[in-house]
């Protein structure tokens, strides 16, 4: 296993996906990152097929995303992802959205999944293949810079007060 974030999903954006500025509209930031999730569980083998078969999914408990800057139509976007951490049922993951062409960082995409039994929904163990999987990502990803913008929140910067 490498110590390179996954390389996950490329797109391109669409006209539909620009805004009155002439930019990608935050929403559409959210969807490709939502492709390279899909992308990440397909992956590490929590696909289509193994969420019918086991009736489990996998759910989104928070996500922090920064818009770092803006894109315009017809941009090549490369999104990679990164495993920051994981235990028995969850997945602390990193999403980079680079522009294609140039590398620069359009945006981040901070999120703790819930691997959950979907009957009623309930966290369960990740399956031992897919832990197996994981532990292998995140013990290759350990030798990687934190990315900046991981653990972040939002916050009003503080005023210096002058006399």
């Amino acid at each position: 296993m490498t110590a390179a974030p996954l390389d996950l999903h490329r797109a391109q954006v669409r006209p539909e996906w620009v805004d009155n500025n002439g930019h990608m509209h935050e929403a559409y930031y959210v969807l490709v990152f939502g492709d390279t999730t899909d992308a990440l569980l397909d992956q590490i083998g929590i696909d289509a097929a193994c969420r019918e078969a086991t009736a489990t999914s996998v759910y989104t408990l928070e996500a922090h995303v920064s818009y770092l800057d803006e894109v315009g139509e017809g941009a090549p976007l490369a999104v990679t992802t990164q495993i920051l951490d994981v235990d028995e049922k969850r997945l602390h993951v990193f999403h980079a959205m680079r522009h294609g062409g140039d590398g620069s960082v359009l945006a981040t995409e901070e999120l703790m999944l819930l691997h959950v039994a979907t009957g009623p929904p309930r966290g369960a163990p990740f399956p031992p293949e897919v832990a197996a999987r994981l532990a292998a990502l995140k013990a290759a990803h350990e030798a990687l810079p934190r990315p900046a913008q991981a653990g972040h929140h939002i916050a009003m910067p503080r005023r210096l007060q002058t006399e």
